[in-house]
């Protein structure tokens, strides 16, 4: 990934996937959040997935999933917005589209990036 792509995350608004495997396995990723990208994000993780949980980065809920279908989303509007792009690829009427998500250790290395960054440019400051 381009270190330009991965800066302009920061950026963004982020939801956090968590995605369970049927193993009890847990891996946690971060992504721009739209109703599209959580489509993507779905349908990306499908395979050996039991569940995946959606979350702001305040921990608030998004939706949740049994596999590729959604269980609960307490926004219903977003819940429309995502459904126009997810049930198409659950037809396979859509192609998967590529989206930008993080791992848990690539987006703390950004965090602490950033934290350099602005610490050395307040060093400069005085």
């Amino acid at each position: 990934m381009q270190k330009e792509n991965l800066e302009n995350l920061l950026e963004k608004e982020l939801a956090v996937g968590y995605v369970y495997g049927y193993d009890s396995s847990c891996r946690v990723f971060y992504f721009e959040k739209s109703p599209a990208n959580i489509a993507n994000f779905i349908m990306g993780h499908k395979e050996n997935t039991d569940r995946i949980i959606l979350t702001d980065l305040a921990d608030r809920s998004i939706l949740d999933t049994f596999g590729e279908f959604i269980n609960k989303c307490p926004d219903q509007k977003l819940l429309q917005d995502i459904l126009h792009h997810l049930i198409p690829m659950q037809m396979g009427e859509k192609e998967l589209e590529y989206i930008l998500a993080v791992s848990e250790e690539e987006y703390q290395k950004l965090l602490y990036e950033e934290d350099q960054r602005v610490t050395e440019a307040e060093f400069r400051m005085l």
